[in-house]
């Protein structure tokens, strides 16, 4: 294990060419870290800052923007209203959105108190500068959607949050699965895996040979969710599935399993990547990454980067663990697994979040 030493003289928050970052500590009481991927260093003073800017009403997007939901009364006097906003983490640009209602400010007052049952997931079909793109929040716990396009919104009711429910068994129908009971828990499970890619929206339901896809064109008033089949990737006799995480890369949908031993679900034994093959409605393997991609993937999300643009290995993968701190580096090419040490006074167990630099 490869120990990374403090950085002495702490760079300013504000440098994005220090992403992407780990942060550790978020949401939990006593001490912060934070911890530049690229160079290989903790940054002693910048994490506190970060915490302060991502707090628990906070959710941070794959494309590297936070999407802030302030219940009314949240900032300053007790009349102060609700609002909702995009942030830059590095620069604090800010792109607002319309103020949120009373059922999505929930969430956010929920999130308040902590917890992972609370945590809503947000995803961004387009980048935020892009016309075309629409901000969705998936209920963690009722199958519930709600989305909005980026803008202040007006007296008029334009540019306002939308609701939409879905029918979870319209998706799965319950002849196709074993336990109809946790049907509706598992599809809002999957669905809060909902990734970006092509102008579309996929959520894998792997466990039933399905992927769902959500479609906000030519409206954000009137979305479109649907599944189609798609071939499973078989998993083999001497493992367990332990996770997978979607990954966009450059319009293309990717999915990368985590393969553990029967004995011990913390030992990664095979790392596995396969790309979507829409014309087969299969995942195929993928043989590399592409030219000049690096993909990152945390328990929040997966994503795709330029390397040389990150700082990073090429045909590499960059992924945490579950209750660990390591950060690991899976080369593609060669099949092998280095691993780094963020710090030693980084608790062990201590799972960090990923902070991107906006796309």
């Amino acid at each position: 294990m490869e120990i990374n030493k403090k950085a002495q003289d702490s760079p300013s928050l504000m440098e994005s060419r220090l992403a992407p970052l780990l942060l550790f500590g978020h949401g939990e009481a006593g001490d912060k870290f934070l911890y530049s991927i690229p160079s290989r260093r903790q940054l002693t003073a910048a994490a506190a800052a970060f915490v302060d800017l991502i707090g628990h009403y906070s959710w941070i997007t794959p494309r590297g923007w936070v999407l802030t939901l302030q219940p009314a009364g949240r900032r300053g006097g007790g009349d102060a209203p609700a609002e909702a906003f995009l942030r830059d983490p590095f620069s604090s640009r800010r792109v607002p959105l319309p103020p949120p209602d009373e059922e999505i400010s929930g969430l956010a007052a929920k999130a308040l108190g902590g917890g992972d049952d609370d945590a809503a997931w947000c995803v961004l079909s387009h980048d935020a500068a892009d016309p075309r793109c629409v901000v969705v929040v998936v209920h963690p716990t009722e199958p519930v959607l709600f989305y909005c396009r980026p803008g202040p919104g007006d007296s008029a009711g334009r540019r306002r949050w939308l609701r939409h429910e879905y029918q979870p068994e319209a998706i799965i129908a319950p002849a196709n699965h074993d336990d109809d009971d946790d049907l509706d828990a598992i599809v809002i499970e999957s669905m809060g895996w909902l990734t970006a890619s092509g102008g579309k929206l996929f959520a894998d339901l792997e466990w039933s040979g399905k992927m769902a896809t959500l479609e906000f064109s030519p409206s954000p008033a009137t979305p479109t969710l649907a599944s189609a089949p798609l071939a499973m990737v078989p998993c083999p006799a001497w493992c367990n599935h332990w996770n997978s995480s979607p990954v966009d890369s450059r319009g293309e949908l990717f999915v990368v399993h985590f393969r553990n031993s029967l004995l011990c679900q913390r030992t990664v034994l095979l790392v596995q990547v396969h790309r979507l093959d829409s014309t087969r409605r299969a995942w195929v393997k993928a043989d590399g990454l592409g030219s000049n991609r690096v993909f990152l993937v945390t328990s929040q999300f997966g994503v795709s980067m330029a390397a040389d643009e990150a700082g990073l290995e090429e045909n590499c993968i960059y992924f945490t663990k579950s209750e660990d701190k390591g950060l690991y580096v899976y080369d593609v090419g060669q099949g092998t697994t280095a691993l780094y040490d963020p710090g030693e006074d980084i608790p062990d167990s201590m799972e960090p979040i990923l902070l991107m630099p906006v796309s």
